[in-house]
């Protein structure tokens, strides 16, 4: 088994395409970056006092006569809110390489997501489409073996492209922002002016966590697709489609769910459990995060099976 999973890996690293994902990711870490550096406001040593300034000014702004009742509203919503961070010790325009992380890295894993899809849809139609399938499947291993090899490869692949990134954008944000600490508190970066603190760290790593699940979702349709088609084009095509058009579903699924009961049972609700985290993802009403993990675990498993199967009984004749 070890000698096809390398076998498989140094096939993927015989592409120029590989090499071109991962520059891509330190590219778009590095951007990110820039785009950050250039829009936060310069982090002081004296928020507190600044905080503090902005209150007395908020609420001189209160006396005023001319001011109308909405107005005095919104003034005395901000002054709450400034208190609120002086209260619970948030600077709220601290900048970190871990506040870089938890607002940019946790969006650009939608790159690696791509990549990943890009290349497991190809990984088994690629054999068809080149014509080398039968010589792999006349080597002295069992079809499911090979299969499982392929498998494998893909989520080291998948893990290599998500550490890739991690790693490019803890190092860069440490040269742009510096090295700040796990257990500073922020406001939840989807929270919109709610007051909604949480640990930096935490926030960071329960983000990359809760996304891994419908990540290796979709890896596993990609890669079913790469089994059931001996088209590469069309396999990498119809997975792309999928990708891209999951959310859109989604939002269709949710607006039929209160009518139609079954549809919490589809697979693209799910898809995403960072929704979980802040509730800024819109999930249906009474879904919880562990019908959900038994929803992709159940779609998993089909997915899975279905892909041996098929591959178990694939005419390579032809």
């Amino acid at each position: 088994m070890m000698s096809l999973v390398k076998n498989e890996w140094m096939k993927i690293f015989s592409k120029v395409s590989t090499y071109i994902f991962i520059a891509f990711l330190l590219l778009a870490a590095l951007g990110a970056a820039v785009i950050d550096y250039k829009l936060s406001p310069e982090t002081s040593e004296d928020w507190k006092q600044e905080l503090k300034a902005d209150i007395q000014e908020q609420q001189k702004a209160m006396e005023a006569k001319e001011i109308g009742e909405d107005e005095k509203a919104a003034i005395m919503d901000e002054i709450n809110y400034n208190k609120q961070l002086l209260a619970d010790n948030i600077n709220p325009d601290l900048n970190t390489n871990w506040t870089y992380m938890a607002e940019w890295t946790t969006s650009l894993t939608s790159f690696v997501t791509l990549f990943v899809v890009i290349v497991c849809s190809s990984l088994v139609s690629s054999e068809f489409s080149d014509g080398t399938i039968k010589q792999l499947l006349i080597r002295p291993y069992k079809r499911w073996k090979i299969l499982l090899s392929k498998y494998i490869t893909s989520l080291l692949f998948a893990a290599l492209l998500l550490a890739s990134l991690l790693i490019f954008s803890y190092l860069i944000g440490i040269i742009f922002f510096g090295n700040g600490s796990y257990s500073d508190k922020i406001m939840d970066p989807a929270s919109f002016g709610e007051f909604s603190p949480v640990v930096v760290g935490e926030y960071f790593v329960d983000m990359i966590v809760y996304w891994i699940p419908g990540f290796l979702v979709i890896t596993t349709i990609a890669f079913m697709l790469s089994t059931l088609f001996k088209n590469q084009a069309l396999a990498v095509g119809i997975s792309i489609f999928i990708l891209f058009a999951s959310s859109t579903l989604n939002m269709v699924i949710q607006s039929f769910i209160g009518k139609y009961e079954w549809l919490k049972f589809v697979l693209f609700p799910h898809l995403d459990l960072r929704g979980y985290i802040s509730g800024t993802i819109e999930m249906f009403d009474g879904a919880t995060l562990g019908f959900s993990m038994g929803v992709l675990g159940i779609y998993y498993l089909i997915f899975l099976a279905l892909t041996f199967f098929f591959f178990q009984k694939k005419d390579i004749t032809n």
